[in-house]
C-alpha cells in the first residue's frame, strides 16, 4: 500500500482511533483504580496525521495500518519505580501482549539512558473483552502502552527537549554531564522508595510504641493520626464533647492532623506523652472550648480536640498581643477578626482561671 493509501486509511479510521483510545484509558483507569495501584497520570492519544507520514516514510516498510502499532498509545506515569512492575502484571493479565513488538528498555539500553527506561507494551484486547458488546469494533486493533516512573518521564521530556537521541550525538563535553545526572535520578527514584518503605514502616510500628513508651514517640502527622486513631482517653472525651454540643465524630485525615504539629512545635510539645499529659490536664477547658466555638454543626472531626487544647494554651499566654501573634503565626482567624478573636481568647482564659497574674 501507497504512502498516500496509508494515509488516506488513516483519516477515514480516524474516528474510530479516538474512539479507541478513549475507551482504553477509561478501561486502564477503571483497572488501576479497582486493583488500588496509585500513579502520578494515566494519558492517552492519537498520532496525528504529520507523526504518522513522517514515521511511514522513515520506516519504508508498512503496507497496511495494521502493522503501525502505535497509533493509539498509552502512558502510565507511576510515582516510584518499583510501581512499574506492578502495572505491568496488571496489563499482562487483563490484556493480549505482542510479545514481539513490545520492548522493555529498562534491560535493554545503555546504563547511562536513565530516561528511556521504560516498558513498553504492544497490546490489544483480550479474547474475552473483545466479545463484549462495547468493544467489539476494536477487537483486530492493538495499541502501545508507556510505563514509566515519574523521575523517568522528566528526564526523557528534558532528553527529548535538548534534541539528542542517542548518546553519540552528544557532544563529548556534555556526554559526561547527560552520565552523571542519568546516574543521579536513578539514586533519586531508589531512595524515594527507600523513603517510602520506611514511612510505612514506621506507620506500622507506630501504634506499638505508642501504647508501650509514648515518651518514645516524636509529634508528627503519622504518630499524631495513630493517637488520635487508637487512644482510649481521646475518644472517651469527645465523647463528652459530643454530649454536650450535640454532634457526631467522623474519621481524620492525616491532612488535617498535619496542620496541628505546628501548634504543637509552639507549645513545646514534643512527644504523645506530653500532647497527652496537656489533654488530660485541661480537659474540662477543652469540653467548654468546644461548646463556646460550637457553631451549630452537626459534625466534628476526630482529633480535634487537639485544637481545642492549643486555643486553651494560647489563652494561658501573657497579653492579648501575645495571644494575637500566635494566632498570627499559627493562621488561625481571618486578618481582620484576629485582634478580636485574641481578646476573647484572653477573657476566656481569666474567667477559666488560666492566669497566672
Amino acid at each position: 500500500m501507497t504512502l498516500e493509501k496509508l494515509i488516506d486509511d488513516y483519516e477515514n479510521n480516524e474516528e474510530n482511533f479516538t474512539h479507541f483510545s478513549s475507551s482504553i484509558h477509561s478501561l486502564i483507569n477503571a483497572l488501576l483504580n479497582s486493583s488500588s495501584i496509585k500513579t502520578h497520570s494515566v494519558s492517552s492519544r492519537v498520532k496525528d496525521r504529520n507523526s504518522l507520514q513522517k514515521k511511514i516514510e522513515k520506516k519504508g516498510k508498512y503496507t497496511s495500518l495494521t502493522e503501525i502499532t502505535d497509533i493509539v498509545g498509552v502512558r502510565i506515569i507511576t510515582h516510584y519505580s518499583d510501581e512499574v512492575d506492578q502495572i505491568a502484571d496488571l496489563i499482562e493479565k487483563e490484556f493480549t501482549i505482542d510479545a514481539k513488538n513490545s520492548i522493555d528498555k529498562r534491560a535493554s539500553l545503555d546504563p547511562d539512558r536513565f530516561g528511556y527506561l521504560s516498558l513498553h507494551y504492544v497490546a490489544s484486547l483480550s479474547s474475552s473483552r473483545s466479545k463484549l458488546k462495547e468493544y467489539k469494533k476494536f477487537s483486530t486493533m492493538k495499541f502501545e502502552i508507556q510505563i514509566r516512573s515519574i523521575l523517568q518521564h522528566t528526564w526523557a521530556e528534558i532528553e527529548h527537549d535538548i534534541g539528542y537521541k542517542s548518546k553519540i550525538e552528544i557532544p563529548k563535553p556534555v556526554r559526561r554531564k547527560f552520565s552523571q545526572l542519568a546516574g543521579l535520578l536513578e539514586l533519586a527514584d531508589d531512595q524515594f522508595i527507600q523513603i517510602r518503605n520506611e514511612l510505612t514502616n514506621y506507620e506500622n510500628d507506630v501504634q506499638e510504641t505508642i501504647q508501650k513508651t509514648p515518651e518514645d514517640v516524636s509529634i508528627d502527622a503519622i504518630s499524631l493520626f495513630n493517637y488520635v486513631e487508637n487512644s482510649d482517653f481521646l475518644k472517651k472525651l469527645e465523647q463528652e464533647i459530643s454530649k454536650a454540643i450535640g454532634v457526631q465524630f467522623i474519621s481524620p485525615t492525616k491532612d488535617f492532623l498535619s496542620e496541628f504539629t505546628k501548634y504543637c512545635d509552639f507549645f513545646k510539645i514534643e512527644t504523645i506523652y506530653q500532647l497527652n499529659e496537656k489533654l488530660s490536664n485541661h480537659k474540662k477547658n477543652i469540653i467548654q472550648r468546644a461548646i463556646d466555638l460550637h457553631s451549630g454543626g452537626s459534625q466534628l472531626t476526630a482529633g480535634i480536640s487537639i485544637f481545642y487544647l492549643f486555643q486553651v494554651l494560647g489563652s494561658q499566654l501573657d497579653s492579648i498581643d501575645d495571644i494575637y501573634n500566635f494566632l498570627n503565626k499559627m493562621n488561625l482567624e481571618h486578618e481582620d477578626n484576629r485582634y478580636e478573636s485574641a481578646s476573647q481568647l484572653y477573657e476566656f482564659g481569666q474567667k477559666a482561671g488560666l492566669k497566672t497574674h
